[in-house]
């Protein structure tokens, strides 16, 4: 399949008001004219789902907590997705859940490629101004990967 016959979509996920969560926000301003279909989501979970028919690459973005340092950027292939799905998203239903229930309901239309791209957060419990300073540091840098992403098809 060409680059051309791809059907990307990047769902950043994330808490504009609050300090780290607030990275998928500020990453989905960022993204601005990228050559992928953009969505912005304040949670994630089952309401990804109807977003995702017909896509064939799906790359999310979200604040995470898997254990690294603030600001360490994670791209992560959907088989290396951690099956804890509270160090993935703090929305509820976790990314690889949220999939597994659309791959049993939707057979056949959830995407092929899915990658997160994750900032490691430490700060979920204050307001935005709070924004940890290396998680705001690895912002342009992930813009980067991301447009890395969509250009190559996943």
């Amino acid at each position: 399949m060409s680059t051309s016959d791809h059907c990307t979509i990047v769902i950043c996920i994330g808490n504009e008001l609050v300090a780290d969560d607030a990275v998928g926000f500020e990453i989905f301003n960022r993204l601005a004219g990228c050559e992928a279909r953009l969505e912005y989501c304040s949670v994630g979970g089952i309401d990804l789902l109807p977003m995702l028919e017909g896509e064939t690459d799906l790359v999310v973005v979200d604040a995470v907590q898997l254990g690294a340092l603030p600001g360490t950027i994670h791209v992560l292939p959907w088989d290396a997705l951690p099956r804890d799905s509270s160090t993935i998203s703090s929305h509820g239903l976790g990314l690889r859940e949220t999939i597994e229930i659309g791959t049993t309901l939707y057979p056949g239309t959830m995407p092929e490629w899915i990658t997160l791209v994750g900032i490691e957060g430490r700060c979920f419990n204050r307001t935005r101004e709070f924004m940890t300073e290396a998680v705001q540091a690895a912002i342009d840098t992930a813009v980067t990967i991301i447009k890395e992403l969509v250009a190559r098809g996943h």
